[in-house]
């Protein structure tokens, strides 16, 4: 199982609590969210749309049926921000105006030729 980072944990034990309307405290890692902390399929659904709010992010729901604890939770949140994190920002600037190669093309062109007299 991959570590995740304290200020990462804490943010998710905070947003459940608030959820679940219990001292983030009282949560453990093994918790489990069905069994544990009660949640109904309904429940983990509104759970799902505020872990998504809070950490800006969309979870499928094929990815969500398979975290049964609190540490499911807390390691796939910290994979999907690494993730985030890698992924490179879209190129800034003027875009690309000039012609790829400066060597003259071969066959027909619509540019004509003429001599200069």
């Amino acid at each position: 199982m991959k570590s995740t980072s304290a200020p990462l944990q804490h943010q998710v034990y905070q947003t459940l609590g608030k959820y679940l309307r219990m001292d983030p405290a009282r949560l453990r890692p093994e918790d489990s969210l069905r069994d544990d902390l009660e949640l109904d399929s309904l429940q983990t659904i509104e759970l799902v749309y505020e872990v998504e709010s809070a950490f800006d992010l969309q979870i499928p729901d094929e990815d969500f049926g398979r975290m049964q604890t609190v540490q499911d939770v807390v390691t796939y949140l910290g994979e999907r921000t690494a993730k985030l994190k890698t992924v490179p920002p879209p190129p800034q600037g003027k875009p690309i105006t000039q012609p790829v190669s400066n060597k003259p093309r071969k066959g027909n062109s619509r540019v004509t030729k003429r001599k200069i007299s």
